[in-house]
């Protein structure tokens, strides 16, 4: 059975594949509670922070649809 924490960090993994950066962030807050002294966890808790605060500034200050925005991010 998965403790509290880890079940936080496997949501947010769920999210980030679901593209849903939001909730990732919020369930990575949720599990750095116990995981916030790991370096691996960290860089994937920050990064999903700054991509979370790219995509919002983005999204305020470009005059170009999201869609466009994604997919010139993604490629």
């Amino acid at each position: 059975m998965l403790s509290e924490t880890e079940k936080a960090y496997c949501e947010a993994l769920t999210a980030l594949k679901q593209k849903n950066y939001p909730e990732a962030v919020e369930r990575f807050e949720m599990a750095s509670r116990e995981l916030g002294t790991n370096d691996e966890f960290n860089l994937l808790y920050q990064s999903t922070r700054l991509l979370l605060e790219v995509k919002k500034e983005l999204t305020a200050t470009a005059p170009i649809s999201f869609e466009e925005k994604e997919l010139i991010i993604n490629g």
